[in-house]
C-alpha cells in the first residue's frame, strides 16, 4: 500500500490534465475507440431517433504516466478516477437532443506501467436515425453513431478503430428489433470522426397480427355486401361501416409513420387502395339498390345485361333457354296413335274446365288484392330484379379479384429487397 501511495504521489506531482499526454506537442495522440453495444433502448420512427446503451473501449498512451514497477513494489496496474488524467473527450456528432460529452465523471481509468491507459465509460446515446419505412412493418433500418474528439484537430488527436464491427459482448436482445449486421468506418479531414453502423430488422409479427391481418379480413368482409338481400335494408349501412373501419386503421398506421413524404410506406398505399375499393363498393351498392327498385314501366333492361344474364344461366345452371318459344315433342309408334288421340281429347276437356275455374278465381283475387305481383321467371325473360342479382354476382367476383391482386402485390413488394 505504501508503494502504491508513493507511486500515485510521484505520477501526479507535476501532471496536468489540460496538456495532451505527449512529450513532443507537435505529435498527435493515437486513440483507439471500440463501441460495445449493450442494448437498443428505443427506436422512434416518428421522431427519427434511436437510443443505444453502449460501452466504449478507449485506450491511448500517456508518456507522463509510465514508471518502473521494480521501484514501486512491482506495481504494474493503477486504477484512478478519470478526473485525474487527460481524456480524449468524445462528443456525439449526430445527437437527437443536446450536444455534450459522451461520458460522465463517475468512471475510472486503468493505467499500465508502460503508460497505456484504458478507459471504459458507459453511456446512453440518443442519435438521429432517418427511418426508411417503405417496407413497414417488414422494414430494416441502418442507424449510425458518430463520435469525435471535439476541439482537437487530426494533427492533435487521431481516432483509430481496431474492430471492423461493433462489439456485442454485453448485448441484451430487444423485443422489437433484431440486430442483423454492423460495421465501422473512419473519416479524417480537419478532425477525426468514428462511424459505427448498426443494421436492425423489425420484429413484425405483432403489427401483422394487430393491423395487417384485420385489414385483410375487412377487405374480404366488405365484399359480402353483395350477398345481403336487397329487402334487408342493411346494405348501405353495412358498406359504410366497413369504410369507416378502414379509416380507423389508416389513423393507426399514420401515428406510427414519420411525418415525411420521402419515403412513403407501402402499407399506406395499400390501405389507400382498400379505402378506394370500399368507396367504389359503397357507390356501386347505391346504384344496385336503384336498379333493383326499377320496374318494367321505367324502361326495358339493356340488351347486354340480358345477354349476360342468359349466358350465365346457361353456363352455371346448365339450363338451355329455348328462344323459339316451343319445345320438341316426343313421338310414338304407329300402333299407339289411336290411344294418344283419345287421351288428348279427354285431356283437352279437363284442361278447358280447369282453365275456366282458374280464370274465375283469379278475377276474384285481383278484385281484392291491389299489391303488384312479380311475374314468375320464364325462360328468356330478364327483369330488373334478375339484372340486379346478376350484377351482384359480377361485382362480387370483380372486387374479390381486385382485393386479391392488391393484397398479393403488397406482400410481394414488401418482401422483395
Amino acid at each position: 500500500m505504501e508503494s502504491t501511495k508513493l507511486l500515485l504521489q510521484d505520477l501526479f506531482q507535476n501532471y496536468s490534465t489540460d496538456i495532451r499526454p505527449v512529450t513532443d506537442q507537435t505529435k498527435s495522440v493515437n486513440v483507439d475507440v471500440d463501441l460495445d453495444l449493450a442494448s437498443i433502448n428505443d427506436v422512434d420512427e416518428v421522431a427519427g431517433t434511436i437510443s443505444l446503451v453502449v460501452i466504449l473501449h478507449i485506450s491511448w498512451n500517456d508518456e507522463s504516466l509510465a514508471w518502473n514497477p521494480t521501484l514501486y513494489g512491482n506495481t504494474t496496474l493503477l486504477t484512478v478516477p478519470q478526473t485525474k488524467v487527460w481524456l480524449p473527450k468524445l462528443f456525439l456528432c449526430n445527437p437527437a437532443d443536446s450536444f455534450h460529452p459522451v461520458s460522465s465523471d463517475h468512471f475510472s481509468v486503468s493505467i499500465m506501467s508502460h503508460g497505456l491507459i484504458v478507459w471504459q465509460p458507459g453511456a446512453l446515446l440518443t442519435a438521429t436515425c432517418t427511418p426508411d419505412v417503405y417496407r413497414y412493418p417488414f422494414d430494416e433500418q441502418s442507424c449510425m453513431v458518430q463520435l469525435s474528439p471535439w476541439g482537437y484537430s487530426s494533427n492533435q488527436v487521431k481516432i483509430r478503430i481496431p474492430s471492423s464491427k461493433i462489439l456485442f459482448t454485453f448485448y441484451v436482445m430487444n423485443s422489437e428489433w433484431d440486430v442483423i449486421d454492423s460495421r465501422t468506418s473512419h473519416w479524417s479531414r480537419s478532425f477525426d470522426i468514428a462511424h459505427y453502423f448498426v443494421d436492425i430488422r423489425r420484429r413484425h409479427m405483432n403489427f401483422v397480427v394487430s393491423v395487417v391481418v384485420p385489414v385483410i379480413l375487412l377487405a374480404y368482409v366488405n365484399l359480402f355486401v353483395f350477398i345481403l338481400p336487397f329487402d334487408s335494408g342493411e346494405r348501405t349501412s353495412y358498406s359504410i361501416t366497413v369504410l369507416l373501419a378502414f379509416t380507423v386503421y389508416m389513423t393507426v398506421v399514420s401515428d406510427k409513420m414519420p411525418a415525411s413524404s420521402q419515403p412513403m410506406s407501402y402499407i399506406s398505399y395499400y390501405l389507400l387502395s382498400l379505402v378506394g375499393i370500399s368507396v367504389v363498393i359503397v357507390t356501386v351498392n347505391i346504384f344496385q339498390i336503384r336498379i333493383y327498385s326499377k320496374h318494367d314501366e321505367d324502361g326495358p333492361v339493356p340488351i347486354w345485361i340480358k345477354k349476360a344474364c342468359l349466358y350465365s344461366r346457361n353456363v352455371f345452371k346448365r339450363t338451355k333457354v329455348n328462344t323459339k318459344g316451343n319445345e320438341d315433342r316426343p313421338t310414338g309408334t304407329a300402333t299407339d296413335t289411336g290411344r294418344i288421340q283419345v287421351m288428348d281429347s279427354e285431356c283437352l276437356k279437363v284442361s278447358d274446365d280447369l282453365f275456366s275455374a282458374v280464370k274465375l278465381v283469379s278475377k276474384e283475387k285481383s278484385a281484392t288484392n291491389t299489391l303488384p305481383t312479380i311475374p314468375p321467371e320464364e325462360p328468356g325473360l330478364v327483369t330488373w330484379h334478375m339484372a340486379a342479382r346478376f350484377l351482384d354476382k359480377a361485382y362480387f367476383s370483380l372486387f374479390l379479384l381486385l382485393n386479391l391482386l392488391t393484397t398479393v402485390s403488397y406482400f410481394i413488394t414488401v418482401n422483395v429487397k
